[in-house]
């Protein structure tokens, strides 16, 4: 449970989670300190392009009336859908579906089902805007101020997605930081020089 929280590598975290029976795809991404149903880990299911930050937590089970009294634990199956994003800090309750191409924002409590295509926040989370709205303002902000961007081959995204046909700043001649040029003043400045290196090497 700890090293599929906290292993250093990513693909080491999805081999751990789905030995401990998380239905979970190898396209998924998750972060350092994620908790994922640790009772009945099996009924969580994670698909392709899944994001999930920085301690999010994602329940299946609901023991809190069985711990007090005679009564049964609930189980259900609590899915994040195809190339959607669950924020940081974030929690899942047990039977919530997170639909495809949505995101979460970060510290909220998703406790109904988030339909395709929606961005959700808050607690209890509601519906703050869709997806393609949300790429939309995030374009609009990258055209008007492009010197707070930095060009990142995120490898947890999808391919592709059904609004992308929206995306259009690349082709607009703006110009946005590279982005091994960030610094953080943290152990991870030694990865970008890295990696900056290797691209002026050719």
């Amino acid at each position: 449970m700890i090293l599929s929280m906290w292993h250093p590598d990513q693909a080491t975290r999805l081999k751990l989670l789905r030995k401990r029976g998380v239905n979970i795809s190898e396209k998924a991404w998750v972060d350092l300190g994620v908790w994922i149903e640790m009772t009945t880990p099996q009924s969580v299911v994670i698909e392709d392009y899944a994001k999930l930050a920085y301690g999010v937590i994602i329940y299946a089970h609901d023991a809190a009336v069985n711990s007090v009294a005679d009564l049964p634990m609930r189980v259900q199956t609590t899915t994040i859908g195809y190339n959607s994003a669950i924020g940081a800090r974030s929690i899942i309750m047990p039977g919530v579906t997170v639909g495809e191409h949505c995101g979460v924002v970060p510290g909220s409590v998703v406790t109904k089902d988030v339909p395709d295509h929606t961005v959700v926040g808050g607690v209890p989370a509601e519906k703050l805007f869709s997806s393609e709205e949300l790429g939309l303002a995030w374009q609009a902000d990258v055209l008007a101020r492009p010197h707070l961007y930095y060009d990142h081959p995120n490898p947890g995204r999808a391919p592709s997605t059904p609004f992308d046909h929206l995306l259009n700043w690349r082709e607009s001649g703006v110009k946005v930081h590279d982005y091994t040029e960030l610094r953080t003043g943290t152990p991870f400045d030694y990865i970008l020089d890295a990696k900056q290196r290797k691209k002026k090497a050719g």
